[in-house]
């Protein structure tokens, strides 16, 4: 990989809508150089599809970056279950690019070209993987299609067990605008990896943006990693101990698992703690 040297100064709102923007210049520099070819070698379908894919994914990053900089996370979870569909067309054309004409060739207006659970069945082999991909996109989809399930991160306020679930409005450890930034990011990323594939595979010279890109993919992971860390930090120096058990309030000695202070005021029936209680003798 080449040697590139880029430095991100300002605070963590700063460096993560930096590099965002960054990914954004590289995906639309690629999309100038191939489409620069143009006359000069033949441009594939599965080329076309990747250009219009990707120039979507960065009109819909560039509409992500304004919502989550007004705390509008809930639509920005519209915008990412959109995002990660047509991440799924691009990594499905790119190990396949007879599908290509599948998706150009499509005419109905009631359903895409194929069906994401088939998509991901597919590209997906690993089970964990596979688990991992299917419970991101369906948590995202509760948001899109209003499922009430989904309470607080689907609507302002939720109704559980009989009480009005008021969620935090201000994002004071940014782990929303950190998470939102990253998913966007991570998103687009990988459906440019995608077309990366589809491209180098139709001899088209792209790998100087490649690289880039890798090394604006390994900065937005540090930054995120530490941003996660500072956040649990500041978590467990928090003086009011998480509920970890709707029942007994039993508190582990020397432990915060983050998830129970992401739900200490929600009631979740189900979440107890019966793995983190001492043994009896």
């Amino acid at each position: 990989m080449e040697n590139f040297d880029i430095e991100v100064v300002g605070d963590k709102k700063t460096q993560f809508t930096y590099l965002l923007q960054e990914l954004q210049l590289i995906v639309s520099e690629t999309i100038e150089t191939v489409v620069s070819n143009y006359g000069k070698m033949p441009i594939k379908a599965s080329n076309w599809v990747a250009i219009v894919i990707l120039k979507r994914i960065i009109e819909s990053t560039k509409a992500g970056e304004t919502l989550i900089r007004h705390e509008f996370d809930r639509d920005s979870a519209v915008l990412l279950t959109n995002q990660m569909e047509l991440r799924l067309d691009l990594q499905y054309i790119s190990s396949d690019p007879t599908q290509a004409q599948i998706w150009l060739d499509h005419t109905k207006t009631f359903t895409k070209p194929w069906k994401v659970q088939s998509q991901l069945q597919q590209l997906f082999k690993d089970e964990n993987e596979f688990e991992s991909e299917k419970i991101m996109y369906m948590r995202f989809s509760m948001v899109k299609h209003g499922n009430p399930v989904a309470e607080t991160f689907a609507y302002p306020l939720a109704i559980s067990n009989g009480s009005l679930i008021v969620p935090p409005e201000e994002d004071i450890l940014l782990g929303k605008f950190a998470l939102y930034s990253f998913a966007f990011f991570s998103e687009l990323y990988r459906s440019f990896e995608a077309a990366i594939k589809d491209f180098k595979r139709c001899g088209l010279d792209v790998m100087c943006q490649e690289n880039k890109a890798k090394f604006i993919n390994m900065m937005m992971n540090d930054i995120y990693n530490k941003n996660i860390l500072e956040q649990v930090k500041t978590l467990k120096s928090l003086t009011r101990a998480p509920e970890l058990c709707n029942s007994c309030g039993y508190v582990p000695k020397n432990k915060i698992e983050i998830t129970c202070l992401l739900k200490q005021n929600e009631k979740v029936e189900n979440f107890t703690c019966e793995q983190y209680k001492p043994v009896r003798e």
